[in-house]
């Protein structure tokens, strides 16, 4: 995957296709000039017959260029995959462009996809495009139109899809107000924008051009475009009562440089953050978890998470589970990586070792541990096992890096409570209550019914434990005395 100097994928060709009301879909223009291979067009005066009926046959032509979207129930995006099959011998196309006539109908759709991010896989490219129809004084009444980003077909173009869809929207209010791809003599201004487009965003990742617009009926001889790309951020997880928030970052040097993004200065001391943030973050110690952050913070839980959330939106912590030394954890096959990867040993070694103690444990002897970590052994039974020194070497450090890295999995007990027993739980005869057994004085060992209810299979001991409030040792002694309790460890 080809990235440009602004880190973001890199775009490989643009280009204009329109619907012809003769020859059905072509290529207008491309940058660069030979990105696309139009081949032999597939659209016969009559299959364009055929096309401009099947489009008005669909109906509601003014949906898709009003502001009311007829179709805005359905999804924004959509991801289509097409592959070039050759039928009878090998396949005529230069791999190198871009094959039209095999996405040709996905790049010119039915009215359903009009105005909707597409992303079209076809060789070895990735084109995302935004399909444009405007009903008008046009031949066939109808205008339709589709500028396209080509990318390489592993790039992640997330950060792309603002963009296609802006440029879409933005040429069709030009061709509405001076009819700038429909009239021959907006070509100049076309190329001129597209060159620059695919220059500028590579480039630097943003892209300003005013657009001669001299020759046409627009109500300005000139008009100003302007375009960003940002970073693409996937939604942040959902975070329970149960997570540990992890620092990745320093939050006092993350003050500081928020500060000076905003001001554009030197930030000072008093540096006016947000007050529930604030809060939140003095709590993180990559050891404590959500509610009893928000307990120590005295702000309500919901509001926690979300200050939460939106920290784990811009990567500044990651989530965990609560470290005891009766959790069971197993190796997964990245460990591997820390036996090739320089960088995470170095990481790992500082992070583990206490106050980086050179010399504690050797890297040849992390990677000989995370391999002997596996399931039904307890962090303490492979503590003893190993004769981990504690007093240098930090077992929670050791345990959290690996799984933020890939390199251990949490192996989680669900109690789950038998059917049987619960069944004979309801009967006055459970627990103690037998005459004549000698044992009528003592009072009959009993949970919450909101801890019955939990005991399905579906929540681990951890989020029970921090429901009700106590440790897991506490916990798991009083299911093992209610009884008819079966451990999973998944």
């Amino acid at each position: 995957m080809a990235f440009t100097n602004s880190g973001f994928p890199e775009i490989r060709a643009i280009f204009l296709a329109q619907f012809h009301p003769d020859q059905g879909p072509i290529v207008r223009m491309s940058v660069p000039e030979d990105a696309v291979d139009v081949g032999e067009n597939a659209y016969t005066d009559t299959g364009a017959t055929n096309r401009s009926s099947e489009l008005r046959d669909t109906g509601a032509m003014g949906g898709i260029v009003s502001s009311n979207n007829n179709f805005a129930h359905e999804p924004e995006v959509v991801e289509l995959i097409k592959r070039t099959t050759a039928r009878g011998g090998p396949s005529l196309v230069d791999s190198s462009k871009i094959d039209f006539n095999s996405i040709q109908t996905l790049i010119i759709p039915k009215l359903t996809l009009f105005e909707r991010l597409i992303t079209v896989n076809t060789g070895r490219f990735k084109v995302m495009c935004y399909p444009v129809a405007i009903e008008g004084n046009y031949a066939r009444n109808m205008f339709i139109f589709n500028m396209c980003f080509a990318f390489d077909i592993s790039a992640d173009t997330k950060c792309y899809g603002p963009v296609v869809k802006r440029v879409g929207s933005l040429l069709k209010e030009l061709e509405v107000t001076g009819r700038l791809l429909s009239d021959v003599a907006g070509t100049r201004a076309l190329l001129t924008m597209m060159r620059q487009l695919v220059n500028k965003l590579n480039d630097h990742g943003e892209y300003q051009i005013e657009l001669d617009l001299k020759g046409l009926s627009q109500p300005m001889a000139s008009t100003g475009i302007s375009i960003k790309l940002f970073p693409y951020y996937e939604n942040p997880a959902t975070i329970e009562a149960f997570h540990v928030p992890v620092k990745l970052v320093d939050f006092d040097v993350a003050r500081r440089k928020s500060a000076q993004t905003v001001y554009q200065q030197h930030a000072s001391n008093d540096i006016m953050w947000d007050l529930v943030l604030d809060k939140v973050a003095e709590g993180i110690d990559n050891v404590n978890h959500v509610r009893r952050i928000a307990r120590q913070a005295q702000i309500p839980e919901p509001t926690v998470v979300l200050a939460l959330q939106h920290l784990d939106y811009y990567g500044c912590i990651a989530l965990v589970d609560i470290f005891q030394f009766s959790n069971v954890y197993e190796a997964q096959a990245r460990v591997k990586d820390v036996m090739r990867n320089g960088w995470l040993q170095r990481e790992c070694h500082a992070y583990v070792t206490r106050d980086g103690q050179a010399g504690t444990v050797s890297l040849e002897r992390l990677i000989q541990l995370y391999a002997t970590v596996r399931q039904r052994r307890t962090v303490a039974e492979w503590i003893v096992d190993n004769c981990i020194d504690v007093e240098r070497f930090d077992v929670r450090r050791f345990i959290v890096f690996g799984v933020l890295h890939g390199m251990l999995r949490r192996v989680h007990c669900f109690p789950v409570l038998c059917a049987s027993v619960e069944s004979a739980d309801k009967e006055p005869s459970r627990r103690g209550s037998n005459s004549g057994s000698g044992s009528g004085d003592e009072e009959p060992l009993k949970l919450e019914p909101r801890v019955v209810a939990m005991l399905d299979g579906t929540h681990h001991l951890d989020e029970i434990c921090v429901a009700e409030n106590k440790d897991a040792a506490v916990m798991r002694g009083l299911l093992d005395s209610y009884g008819g309790i079966e451990y999973v460890h998944l």
